[in-house]
This record gives C-alpha cells, sequence and structure tokens, in this order.
C-alpha cells in the first residue's frame, strides 16, 4: 500500500467518523428536546398545596356536623396550579423510545 492508497483510506475513515458524529449530534439534540418536554411534566410537593375534607358535610376545612369525626376526615392534596395539570400526558399516549 503507498501513501496516496493510505491517505485516502484515512480521509474515508474520517468520512465515516464525521457520519457518525453528525449522527450522534441529531440524536442529542432529539434527547434535549424530549428531556426539556419531560422536565414541564415533573410536579413537585410545593406545587400542591394540603386541605381536610369532611365526607359527612362535604365541608374544607371545617365540620358543621356534630356527627362528624378525625373519621370522616379525608387528607386533600390539591395542585395549586391547573394549567400544570393540562401538560401532564394521558394515560392512552404512548412514547416512543428513542433508538
Amino acid at each position: 500500500m503507498n501513501i496516496t492508497e493510505l491517505i485516502d483510506a484515512i480521509n474515508s475513515h474520517i468520512q465515516t467518523i464525521k457520519w457518525e458524529i453528525d449522527a450522534l449530534n441529531s440524536k442529542i439534540r432529539a434527547l434535549k428536546k424530549e428531556l426539556a418536554e419531560l422536565k414541564q411534566q415533573i410536579l413537585y410537593k410545593e406545587d400542591f398545596y394540603f386541605q381536610l375534607y369532611c365526607i359527612n358535610c362535604e365541608k374544607v376545612d371545617e365540620c358543621i356536623l356534630s356527627s362528624c369525626s378525625e373519621k370522616t376526615l379525608r387528607k386533600n392534596y390539591v395542585l395549586k396550579d391547573n394549567s400544570k395539570y393540562d401538560k401532564l400526558p394521558s394515560k392512552d399516549v404512548k412514547y416512543e423510545k428513542v433508538k
């Protein structure tokens, strides 16, 4: 193998590596976009507020009936900002894995 053939072979390998790098960069961009979408769907503890709900008198944070007790109170965690709820995916939506 002479020098010219060796240079051509090296250039061919370099071009192949450049194509692979471009393909990997494309996958990285797609994964970054998917990550940004997933970060918008994260809910934190601070996104909710706590309230007590009485199942007898159907009042929030207070009971008005004498028949109400600790056993009739239910803990509710309510989302503070409903716009975050709208961004959550449905169970019916199937996501494809990035290959």
